[in-house]
C-alpha cells in the first residue's frame, strides 16, 4: 500500500516534468500548466527528492536535462504514446460500425484470405474482424455478428440460412503424379501416402467414409498422416507428398492454378452445407446479403478445373478423421 501511494505522489508531477523538460523552461511549463514558475520548481524538486536523483542541471534563467531525466523523459513520452493510440482507438470504435466474423481456420485461410478485397468491397463503410475457431468456427466470446460455417452451427441461439453442398473427391500435386504414375482406379489409392485431417465434428468427412462408399477398406497395415488442421493437410499435399481428401469448394485456387489436380473421376456431394448464421437476438449492424451474394458466385457454382458427370451424396461421419 505505501509503495502505490509512493507511486501515485510520482505520476502526479509527470505531466508538469513532461513540460518543463519539453520546454526546457520552468517558465514556459508553468504557462503552460497554469501555474508560476516557482511552483514547477518545488514540484521538480519534490520529484527529483523522491527519485533519489537529479532530473535537471540548473544554470541562471536555463535548465537542461540529466542522464536521468533524458531516461524518464523517453518511458513517460512512449507511455503517453500508447494512452493516445488507446483513445483513438476507442474514439474510432465507437463511431464506426464492426462486424466480428468467425469461421474455420481451413474456410479463413482458402475462402476469406485470398480475397480480402473482395470481402471488404461486400461490408462497405464498416471495420470488419475476422476470428478463426475450429471444428465450426463458431468463436464463443459472444462478440460474433456472423458466422461462416460448414454444417449448421451447433448453438440454438445462432439463427442459420443454408449455402451450398461441398464436392470431396482425392487432390494431388502434379509433382505427386510424375512421380508415382497416374491413377488408374480408387483401388490405387490403397497404395498411396494418404494425407488427412483428424475429424474434430460430425460434419467432418474422412478417407475411411469416403472410400466405403466404394466399397473399399484401408489395410489394417496403411499408416496414412494426419494433422489437425486441414491449412496443413493442404500444405503437405501441395509439397508433393501424398494424396488429400479434397473439399473442392475451398481449393478453387490451388486447383484454378494447376497446383493440385483431381486424379480420379469419383466423387461425392455432401448432405451438409455450408451455412451463414447469426445470433437470434440481433442481426448484424452491416447488411449480410452482399456476403452471401459473394459467396454464391464465387464458391457455390462450377468448380474449376473439375465436372461432375452424376451426383453421389455422403451424410455425416460419426468416427475418426481418416
Amino acid at each position: 500500500m505505501r509503495t502505490r501511494t509512493l507511486y501515485r505522489n510520482i505520476q502526479r508531477l509527470l505531466p508538469t516534468f513532461e513540460a518543463a523538460a519539453r520546454h526546457e523552461s520552468f517558465t514556459l511549463a508553468g504557462e503552460e500548466v497554469g501555474l508560476s514558475q516557482s511552483s514547477i520548481s518545488k514540484q521538480m524538486m519534490e520529484l527529483e527528492s523522491r527519485l533519489g536523483q537529479p532530473l535537471f542541471v540548473r544554470a541562471h534563467k536555463q535548465i537542461s536535462l540529466t542522464p536521468a531525466g533524458h531516461r524518464l523523459l523517453r518511458a513517460y513520452g512512449f507511455a503517453a504514446s500508447q494512452v493516445i493510440d488507446a483513445l483513438e482507438d476507442l474514439l474510432q470504435e465507437s463511431s464506426r460500425t464492426q462486424i466480428v466474423l468467425s469461421t474455420s481456420t481451413a474456410n479463413a485461410a482458402f475462402m476469406l484470405l485470398p480475397r480480402v478485397a473482395e470481402v471488404r468491397e461486400c461490408f462497405s463503410g464498416g471495420q470488419i474482424f475476422v476470428v478463426t475457431s475450429d471444428p465450426q468456427g463458431l468463436e464463443s466470446s459472444g462478440q460474433v455478428d456472423l458466422v461462416l460455417s460448414f454444417g449448421r452451427p451447433d448453438l440454438s441461439d445462432f439463427k442459420s440460412r443454408p449455402l451450398f453442398r461441398d464436392i470431396l473427391t482425392p487432390v494431388c500435386s502434379p509433382d505427386f503424379i510424375n512421380k508415382n504414375g497416374a491413377l488408374r482406379g480408387i483401388d490405387d489409392l490403397l497404395d498411396c501416402d494418404l494425407l488427412y485431417m483428424q475429424a474434430q465434428h460430425l460434419t467432418w468427412i474422412g478417407w475411411r467414409q469416403w472410400l466405403r462408399h466404394f466399397s473399399f477398406e484401408l489395410p489394417k497395415n496403411h499408416q496414412p498422416m494426419g494433422f489437425n488442421s486441414y491449412y496443413n493437410t493442404i500444405q503437405a499435399c501441395l509439397a508433393g507428398q501424398g494424396v488429400a481428401l479434397g473439399w473442392l469448394r475451398l481449393l478453387g485456387d490451388p486447383l484454378r492454378s494447376g497446383q493440385l489436380v483431381t486424379p480420379l473421376p469419383e466423387f461425392l456431394e455432401t448432405e451438409d452445407q455450408y451455412h451463414l448464421a447469426w445470433p437470434v437476438d440481433r442481426r448484424p449492424e452491416l447488411a449480410i446479403e452482399p456476403f452471401e451474394r459473394w459467396l454464391w458466385r464465387q464458391y457455390g457454382g462450377s468448380i474449376p478445373g473439375f465436372t461432375p458427370s452424376k451426383t453421389e451424396r455422403i451424410g455425416s461421419p460419426v468416427t475418426s478423421g481418416l
